[in-house]
């Protein structure tokens, strides 16, 4: 073969690889453009961000067998119920309820026993020597049990349960919960299809400078709410890990869906997500949410990158608030700016490795809060337990009067030990429960809160 004709076949091949260069390019950059792949990337930023600040008991486990001691208790207290205690019945009836709440020692043990496969909870409340709630559950020998003092005599057979089919050397209760999470997200990015979207270019300012862009629009509404929930239900149900997962916990889990009867967004309410980006290479400059209901609208934009930008909250076209914020991925700041350009408030959260602190303050106008959540651990070599406190801090005041105001702390202890011993002899199928014993059960919740508020 001669060198001119080596030369041809060399282009003309060069020709065709580009060809399909040029396709594939053209495929990838159009799917990087299209608006549910922009979301898409936008949620799994948010998620990835939510997970890095959340995620520090993820490394205090002990796989699938353990004994977990839980002591839960509240010291809560308002002012403005207590004023208003005196002509209000309801008034009456919440501040009844937060000082009970705060008189109640309350416990929860909960012990998983993988290699005999049992798993047990326990929980018991009382109010002062009242006893409100004395309640276990169980499941052994793949059979659900459950038991309530005072309701039933003894452990009540409530069927099969296959929470411990989905629990191997493989495949841990961390994994389960990572799976389903993941599944969640890409089953979201995928149900939003393309109809729910609107695309524009235009003019925008963002970071004090007027630029073209492309905007991206979601409308959520009642209806696109229950079509996303009912498609993402049915991709769990269809995933048949997914649906093993789910079901090993909840059996009925999939007869729970939302009904179209029941209204989760009012007609007059709406959220529309937008994202603004650069015109060509769909690189995101700015978030948006709008939340209209009738002629209340409020306006919360994010412009910037992952580590910096700035926060507005815009109430009726009216640039309430301005924060500041940097995150280093450890610690996030964030200074809150009234429109005057006056300090009103902060945000912080500094992650360490055996302890995570937020706090949030706002004092503008003749309102103030006060919010504070730190959970700390201590990790013991004997027994590899640890203990954990973890503490929620909060305050409301309006016009100087406290709204309400006080302390949740949990308390917990946890080792890698565990026995499980509870006698089922006496235990009786739910078939034979009387109907009034079965509607004790259903409302047994309401009744403790009805006695709260006494």
């Amino acid at each position: 073969m001669d060198n001119e004709k080596i030369k041809k076949i060399c282009i003309i091949a060069m020709i065709v690889i580009l060809a399909f260069m040029s396709i594939f390019l053209g495929v990838y950059f159009a799917k990087l453009s299209t608006p549910n792949y922009l979301f898409g990337v936008g949620i799994e930023k948010i998620d990835n961000k939510i997970n890095n600040y959340f995620s520090i008991d993820k490394k205090y486990t002990f796989n699938d067998s353990f004994t977990v001691e839980s002591d839960l208790s509240f010291d809560l207290s308002s002012e403005d119920y207590q004023r208003k205690e005196k002509t209000d019945k309801t008034y009456l009836e919440k501040n009844n309820y937060i000082k009970n709440l705060s008189k109640t020692v309350n416990n929860i043990v909960v012990k998983q026993d993988k290699e005999n496969k049992t798993s047990y909870i326990e929980v018991n409340s009382k109010l002062g020597s009242e006893e409100l709630v004395n309640s276990k559950y169980l499941i052994k020998d793949s059979t659900e049990y459950y038991f309530i003092k005072g309701i039933t005599n003894n452990y009540v057979n409530n069927g099969t349960h296959n929470y411990f089919e989905m629990l191997n050397e493989d495949n841990t209760t961390i994994d389960n919960i990572n799976y389903i999470h993941e599944f969640t997200i890409k089953s979201l990015r995928k149900n939003l299809v393309s109809e729910y979207f609107t695309k524009y270019k235009k003019e925008e300012m963002i970071n004090s400078k007027k630029m073209g862009v492309n905007q991206i629009s979601f409308k959520l509404t009642d209806k696109t709410a229950h079509e996303l929930i009912n498609n993402i239900y049915a991709d769990l149900e269809e995933d048949k890990k997914a649906n093993k997962i789910l079901t090993s916990i909840d059996k009925d889990f999939f007869k729970k869906k939302i009904k179209d009867s029941k209204v989760i967004l009012d007609k007059n309410e709406s959220y529309t997500f937008n994202i603004y980006t650069t015109k060509y290479l769909n690189k995101i400059l700015k978030y948006e949410v709008i939340y209209l209901n009738k002629d209340n609208k409020k306006t919360y934009t994010y412009e910037g990158n992952d580590s910096e930008g700035t926060f507005y909250y815009i109430e009726n076209d009216y640039m309430k608030y301005r924060a500041d914020f940097t995150d280093n991925g450890k610690n996030v700041d964030m200074s809150i700016k009234n429109s005057s350009e006056q300090e009103v408030g902060e945000l912080k959260i500094d992650k360490h490795d055996n302890d995570v602190y937020y706090s949030f303050n706002l004092d503008d106008e003749d309102k103030k809060y006060d919010i504070i959540y730190s959970s700390k651990y201590r990790k013991f070599k004997v027994n590899k337990s640890y203990e954990n406190e973890r503490k929620l801090s909060f305050k409301y005041t309006d016009n100087k009067v406290s709204i309400l105001n006080g302390n949740i702390t949990l308390n917990t202890k946890e080792n890698s030990s565990v026995k499980i011993d509870e006698d089922l002899s006496s235990s009786a199928l739910s078939s034979t429960l009387s109907q009034e014993v079965k509607d004790k059960v259903d409302n047994k919740l309401d009744k403790v809160i009805e006695r709260l508020k006494k």
